[in-house]
């Protein structure tokens, strides 16, 4: 009796499939040790009367003094945590003017090359460039909440009342131009 070929190579597959299925559940074993429990303190030692002082007056020597009032605390001031290039950068944007973000992890050949249509935008009236490491995009989250950067190199063009736009990989100066040109109409 013959087998059909189909069912004969569904049969191997079928194998195949478990025995990579075995493979890979047995190779993940795994050593569970159970969390560690804190030593318990040791009690308070009970005080004897050898402990305690003979005379009342040296009873309240040892007392501690209380501060009738404890000492007012200054209020402190707030942390300011906010970069000042990100502080410089939303100050552009309150001043209506058109923000062009670059952020990067140096290295890449696509990277170097954005970079300097990046700066080919240096000194064009109304723009201002930031340059920043794709790890501080959470610190420019506000200005930038209608976008959803993934990858690097990535050019965010921003300009208050105007849609954000964002350019993801390699970007050529023409390009880059023509985009912050649009934003400043």
């Amino acid at each position: 009796m013959a087998v059909p070929r189909p069912v004969l190579i569904a049969l191997l597959g079928l194998a195949a499939l478990c025995a990579v299925f075995l493979a890979t559940r047995n190779s993940q074993t795994e050593s569970v040790t159970p969390p560690a429990t804190p030593a318990k303190p040791a009690a308070p030692k009970a005080q004897t009367s050898a402990d305690k002082p003979a005379r009342p007056e040296a009873r309240k020597a040892e007392a501690p003094k209380a501060d009738p009032k404890p000492a007012p605390s200054k209020p402190k001031k707030p942390v300011d945590t906010v970069p000042p290039q990100v502080r410089k950068a939303a100050t552009a944007v309150e001043q209506n003017k058109v923000v062009v973000f670059f952020f990067t992890k140096p290295g890449a050949a696509d990277d170097t090359l954005s970079r300097i249509a990046v700066r080919s935008l240096d000194g064009m009236k109304g723009v201002e460039t930031f340059t920043a490491d794709i790890a501080d995009v959470g610190d420019y989250r506000p200005m930038l909440s209608q976008l959803d950067i993934t990858q690097v190199p990535a050019v965010a063009i921003v300009r208050p009342g105007k849609r954000a736009v964002l350019l993801q990989g390699f970007v050529d100066a023409g390009t880059l131009r023509q985009n912050v040109a649009d934003a400043q109409e």
